[in-house]
């Protein structure tokens, strides 16, 4: 590229950046984007990290940078499964360090990881350093649910070994060739690479190859940080999923089993979510969870804050006996494969999302929910609830409400409180729909017959 193209990408790029800026001011970005960078040596991986990173941080978003593993490996042999193992646990850790304890960071950057492994293992077991049934374990260890759910964009970068070999020795005053950097690893490591690509590729979010043999570093650079930049704008607003109303209409009651729309083999769709909500004829799916004990006589009480729910919404001021939201887009991630991918996607969004609210690890394996779909109420059927209980031990469970979403625990607050289906029994006419209808046919308490009993700002 010369001056003039440089200086118009740059002048594009910030123009991007500064409206994904306005958006995240007025929406609540829910996570961190996580991208991996992977690939054959001297092939521009590292440069683009920089270039990226730099972009990203003087343009206003805050980013982490995973330190690269393999140079830091207490094992010497980089031709030992042992080497490989060390470092791709090594970057799972730091992966869940930065993931799970929800720090404050728009793009975390992973410098090898999940997928580069892959590649290496699969070239380990060409070279006869892995046995066929060890590589299948470390395979499906590596490929699970929980891993492939963090990963929103995998860059695997290729070069050809003469070009590689010309790069690394460009500054170096040797012609000596390395363990690694010698024409015929790189050539069949290129070769472990494609193969990874063909067995792996659909079990990600979306992987990008790219051949930086014959494109100057400074393009490279550009096309990465356009498509992150894109990325970021579509987390920001979020994609949710819908049904369309008519596939639905001839379920017949308000309460009914998973099962009769799981056997009308549906596919959710996905758009952004001010144009699902604006539109009649969709029908999201929320799937919620209910967390009570083993006796069923104690729930856990939510209330939402009202900056957090949207116009109209139900559940402004009411008593929650559940929580859960949308099914969005990057649910999917867990399905792919399948042939029956939507209760594994509702699945998936529900650990999300209790995860998220409530800092809860959880996993169903419930496998035919109670649905609630309140047709009556104008803005509830928009919605069909798609209902998970949690029998738990609550001197066990460790709840950590989120701050944006939920009125917190303190002073008369209920919410975020365990109570006796006695003491709920006089919130009973602050309940909102799913919850009365949770009581009627999960815990046999209809609130019909319990007195009108109003007692407000209790929560």
């Amino acid at each position: 590229m010369n001056n003039n193209e440089v200086n118009k990408n740059i002048i594009q790029l910030e123009k991007i950046a500064m409206s994904i800026l306005d958006l995240k001011k007025k929406n609540r970005p829910r996570r961190p984007i996580i991208i991996e960078f992977c690939g054959s040596p001297k092939s521009g991986k590292s440069s683009c990290i920089t270039s990226l990173n730099i972009f990203l941080k003087r343009n206003g978003f805050k980013t982490k940078v995973l330190t690269e593993r393999a140079s830091v490996c207490p094992i010497s042999n980089k031709f030992d499964p042992s080497f490989n193992i060390w470092t791709a646990c090594s970057a799972i850790t730091q992966l869940l360090n930065y993931f799970s304890n929800k720090m404050n960071i728009d793009v975390i950057i992973a410098d090898r990881g999940i997928f580069d492994a892959l590649c290496w293992f699969n070239w380990l077991l060409d070279h006869k350093h892995l046995d066929n049934n060890d590589y299948q374990r470390l395979v499906n260890f590596l490929t699970m649910k929980k891993w492939r759910s963090y990963i929103d964009l995998i860059y695997v970068f290729k070069a050809q070994p003469e070009i590689s070999l010309k790069r690394e020795y460009a500054y170096l005053l040797t012609k000596e060739y390395g363990r690694i950097m010698n024409p015929k690893v790189l050539k069949s490591y290129n070769s472990s690479i494609d193969k990874t690509i063909v067995s792996f590729e659909d079990k990600f979010r979306k992987v990008v190859i790219t051949d930086t043999t014959d494109i100057p570093q400074q393009s490279v650079n550009y096309n990465v940080s356009k498509q992150i930049l894109e990325i970021l704008e579509n987390l920001i607003i979020e994609k949710i999923g819908y049904f369309q109303f008519d596939e639905l209409n001839d379920i017949d009651g308000n309460i009914f089993n998973f099962s009769m729309i799981k056997n009308k083999k549906l596919t959710l769709s996905f758009l952004r979510r001010d144009e699902v909500e604006m539109n009649p004829a969709y029908v999201q799916p929320v799937p919620i969870l209910v967390i009570t004990n083993k006796s069923r006589d104690k729930i856990l009480l939510l209330k939402k804050k009202k900056e957090s729910l949207g116009k109209n919404s139900p559940e402004e001021d009411k008593i929650l006996l559940y929580s859960g939201g949308h099914v969005r887009e990057e649910d999917c991630v867990a399905t792919i494969n399948s042939s029956d991918n939507l209760l594994p996607t509702i699945k998936s969004a529900l650990s999300r999302e209790i995860n998220e609210e409530l800092n809860i690890a959880f996993s169903s394996q419930e496998n035919d929910p109670i649905c609630f779909w309140m047709r009556d109420e104008s803005y509830s059927a928009k919605h069909i609830a798609i209902c998970f209980i949690y029998e738990v031990d609550f001197d066990h469970l460790d709840i950590k409400l989120d701050t944006y979403e939920f009125v917190q625990r303190k002073g008369k607050s209920q919410s975020g409180k365990i109570l006796s289906l006695t003491e709920i029994h006089k919130y009973s006419s602050d309940l909102e729909l799913w919850g009365i209808s949770i009581l009627k046919f999960f815990f046999k308490k209809d609130i019909k017959k319990i007195s009108s009993f109003k007692q407000k700002n209790l929560i």
